[in-house]
């Protein structure tokens, strides 16, 4: 995955006393002109004229986005509805890319809002480089009534042009929830993503993926039909068959609830840390709100890491919960490898969307994990180019789609050789 270097600045635009507006302040009908200026925070992000550059504006409410192009000197307005709208601006100048980025904030009356536009540079550039997820199932079905948790899995490809050796590779979810984000944990952003639970691929070992070869990693890699009893009322979907994984977790502190199940044909993961409390959402939490990422952790020698990059925050588990005092490690962005913003719109617990977890070095937007809700067998693939590749934008709302299937088999024992 190409990585980028960029500051970003958070954009403070909540403006509320909405009856204090003037007529004159917000147009009719409750209209606001909202004017937006690209803003370059260093000498090295200096654009001469922006008249290249795209700025779109989301909607909250509906979704819908307006996008228009900035003059050149960097400023474009849009006329709106009172609410609550994300910025993006992207442009090229020289061969150099540029992006800045707000979030969600709520605009009540006419403003200008500035926005830091930076020039991004490539950033991680080691051995695994080019090791991409590729497919990702955190949307569990309904299976005989019963929520399952067991069949979720990822995979991981080779989008290079060489042979990578994955030994090593560390597979981590982001502490911060991007429905109910932690001020302890955004302000590390963006040069350092916590997180409490980190697996690790064996390192030390020969795990080398040829160019366009995958390893699938399952929760636990078992044929998770075999204890199914359908019952076409609430089944969502079949369960998935992980028999044929390269590679699980069996872990109990991921399982849920019970005990995990391993499998002996299949290399375990080796479990560097998990002391976020939930269950499942130990490993893949269904909602997608707690994004996982890849890391090279294969020159990391895990004691020192844990003394120099040990972190406490401060966190609530749910959006009524209590704020309770958790332990994780920053993990510095230069060594990710990808990363998927996933997310849901809205959660029944955690709140919806907000900002993002992951930098948009990393990930340049977010990605739904859910279509009707949770537990409704959603599977999150990255599509390909007209190369045959996967596509590698660093922006999964176009990299990444989701689909919902009811007949998936999964990866039984053998399915290479089908």
């Amino acid at each position: 995955m190409k990585h980028f270097t960029i500051k970003l600045m958070t954009v403070a635009a909540t403006l509320l006393a909405f009856a204090s507006c003037s007529k004159d302040d917000d147009g009719p009908s409750g209209k606001i002109d909202l004017k937006v200026q690209a803003v370059a925070p260093t000498t090295e992000d200096k654009v001469p004229d922006y008249s290249q550059f795209t700025v779109t504006v989301s909607s909250e409410r509906d979704g819908k986005t307006m996008t228009e192009s900035l003059d050149a000197s960097g400023s474009a307005t849009f006329n709106l509805d009172i609410g609550s709208y994300g910025i993006e601006i992207r442009g090229k100048e020289n061969g150099k890319e540029y992006f800045g980025t707000t979030g969600m904030a709520q605009y009540g009356q006419s403003t200008t809002v500035s926005v830091d536009v930076e020039n991004l540079s490539v950033h991680y550039t080691g051995n695994m480089d080019g090791i991409v997820l590729s497919e990702l199932f955190y949307n569990g079905g309904t299976y005989g009534g019963t929520m399952m948790h067991p069949d979720q899995y990822i995979v991981i490809a080779n989008n290079s042009d060489r042979e990578i050796n994955v030994s090593g590779l560390a597979l981590a979810q982001a502490s911060n929830m991007n429905t109910l984000p932690c001020s302890d944990l955004t302000s590390l952003l963006p040069d350092y993503v916590v997180a409490a639970n980190i697996y690790q691929i064996p390192a030390g070992q020969n795990y080398t993926l040829a160019p366009g070869e995958v390893y699938v990693i399952a929760s636990q890699a078992q044929n998770h039909t075999e204890s199914y009893t359908p019952n076409p009322e609430k089944d969502t979907g079949i369960p998935v068959d992980l028999s044929g994984a390269d590679f699980e977790l069996a872990d109990n502190d991921a399982a849920m609830s019970g005990s995990a199940v391993d499998n002996p044909k299949v290399p375990n993961l080796t479990k560097i840390a998990n002391s976020m409390p939930g269950g499942v959402t130990a490993w893949m939490h269904p909602y997608g709100i707690r994004p996982l990422f890849l890391f090279d952790a294969s020159g990391i020698e895990w004691s020192s890491f844990k003394s120099q990059n040990g972190f406490t925050y401060n966190d609530r588990p749910k959006k009524d919960a209590a704020i309770q005092e958790y332990q994780g490690y920053k993990v510095p962005t230069n060594l990710i490898v990808d990363a998927i913003e996933t997310t849901s719109a809205t959660t029944p617990y955690w709140g919806n969307y907000t900002s993002k977890s992951l930098p948009v070095t990393v990930d340049k937007s977010y990605v739904q994990a859910t279509i009707e809700g949770c537990h409704h067998n959603t599977f999150m693939y990255r599509v390909k180019g007209t190369d045959g590749k996967f596509q590698d934008t660093n922006d999964s709302s176009v990299d990444v789609k989701i689909e919902h299937r009811s007949d998936f088999k999964g990866y039984p024992e053998g399915w290479r050789n089908e």
